[in-house]
């Protein structure tokens, strides 16, 4: 019996040390964290390039409305995975500003997604164009701020 109840109290003891350990968050080192924002960023970037020519493609009939719907959302959710991916991780202290920066484009980003597929949905095509100029200038800040995101803080390009 005495030997069942050490072997009880070492496998509870396990169990607490692991759920101990799974609870906290990790910090990753700095280039992980660079290489995680980089590919958010990317990731993200892609999605609004994918609205952007879907938007495109649309003002030249060449895109059925349903499909352009489709398209719209499905660039929505994928770049508000990466955002949202990103957001989840700690980043390391001295990334702390910069990650910060990069929540803050991101958040833009999807919310400017969210605003084109709304006007898609409600099929608001005086709006397209609008929407079409605003994500090439999001797509081609993100990809400055990926570029960015490729040295250490403060190292000049």
């Amino acid at each position: 019996m005495e030997g069942f109840s050490v072997l009880a109290r070492l496998v509870a003891a396990t169990v607490v040390a692991a759920a101990l350990t799974g609870c906290a968050p990790g910090t990753p080192d700095e280039d992980s964290w660079r290489g995680d924002a980089t590919r958010a960023v990317g990731d993200v970037a892609s999605a609004v390039q994918t609205a952007r020519i879907a938007l495109e493609a649309s003002q030249q009939d060449h895109l059925h409305h349903a499909y352009l719907q489709a398209v719209l959302v499905d660039a929505e959710r994928t770049g508000g995975l990466a955002a949202d991916a990103l957001s989840s991780v700690q980043p390391p202290d001295i990334e702390r500003r910069r990650s910060s920066d990069v929540d803050d484009q991101l958040e833009q980003a999807t919310g400017l997604l969210q605003e084109a597929r709304i006007a898609v949905v409600a099929h608001d095509t005086g709006e397209y164009a609008d929407l079409v100029d605003r994500l090439e200038r999001t797509a081609s800040s993100l990809q400055q701020l990926e570029t960015d995101l490729e040295a250490p803080p403060g190292d000049a390009r």
